[in-house]
């Protein structure tokens, strides 16, 4: 039995010709690029800033689709799911931005607050601990204050006070609404 030189070589053939077609059916079936980052940020920056909710999480999600390893865009992500009252995406974004190296002190309070919304307020207060050194004491103690720890607020915002040269209206006022979270309505 002889075999044909075409015999030989008609099982290589076939396979790269089925090859050939599977790659081209696969790269049928794939999705259309990721919108670019940049400017879905932006996009996203605008729409938070004239309140459309709805468009800066979508532009904000594709964002975070195109380039998943950057942290400011993961903040963007959670300041509007913030907005849009979805605290538990919100904390997970925040938290994601935190994990990518993030270090902003708005971030730290907005995942603070994201946690405290979804009533875990020892895990607030253990961010919030941890990255003390970074946030406003103003800030801070108003959110230690919501975290359900008014009285350290009151300690951290009594302090701030008394370390500042000039104090602001914004410690002021959180001052006050510490003084009333923590029940002492006459200091308030």
């Amino acid at each position: 039995m002889t075999m044909d030189r075409n015999d030989k070589y008609a099982p290589r053939i076939a396979l790269a010709v089925s090859t050939a077609i599977a790659g081209l059916a696969l790269a049928g079936c794939t999705t259309t690029a990721a919108p670019q980052s940049a400017s879905s940020f932006a996009s996203a920056q605008a729409a938070l800033g004239k309140g459309q909710v709805d468009k800066a999480v979508m532009h904000a999600e594709a964002a975070v689709l195109a380039e998943p390893r950057n942290p400011g865009y993961r903040a963007l992500l959670g300041a509007a799911y913030m907005e849009a009252g979805r605290f538990q995406s919100a904390a997970t974004s925040f938290g994601d931005a935190l994990d990518l190296g993030d270090e902003n002190a708005r971030t730290v309070l907005s995942f603070a607050l994201a946690k405290i919304a979804m009533g875990e307020g020892r895990a607030a207060t253990a961010v919030l601990d941890e990255y003390a050194q970074v946030i406003d004491p103003a800030d801070l103690g108003l959110a230690l204050a919501l975290a359900g720890q008014p009285e350290r607020g009151v300690h951290v915002l009594v302090n701030a006070v008394r370390a500042a040269d000039e104090v602001t209206p914004k410690l002021r006022q959180n001052l006050a609404y510490t003084y009333a979270l923590a029940g002492n309505w006459p200091a308030a």
